[in-house]
């Protein structure tokens, strides 16, 4: 079991509670970054509100996932001086299907 984070906008909350999955949306990257530490996503969603960040972030979601049926290690690169996993727009379905359970906070 690994746990990630991620900050999201009111909007990407709404798409994964009204699916119950991450995915690419429009006008976005063509993957989704989650964080290997609280740490990490609090310093990043810092840095978006003093960039005016739009739409800004609102929730952190803390994703528990089975890591032994998603290669997590060879996805690990660097997000501003964080470890991040990086899971491309193809791989997303899988990793949903390894996705245990999502918590969300207010940020």
């Amino acid at each position: 079991m690994i746990t990630l984070f991620r900050a999201v906008s009111q909007p990407e909350k709404e798409d994964y509670d009204a699916l119950l999955a991450f995915r690419t949306g429009r006008n976005t990257l063509e993957a989704k970054q989650f964080f290997k530490t609280r740490a990490a996503v609090t310093s990043f969603a810092g840095d978006a509100v003093e960039q005016n960040y739009d739409p800004p972030y609102t929730h952190l979601m803390i994703v528990t996932a089975d890591d032994d049926q998603f290669d997590i290690i060879q996805r690990t690169r660097k997000l501003d001086g964080y470890d991040a996993v990086h899971i491309e727009e193809d791989d997303l379905p899988a990793f949903n299907n390894c996705v245990i359970f999502v918590k969300q906070e207010v940020l």
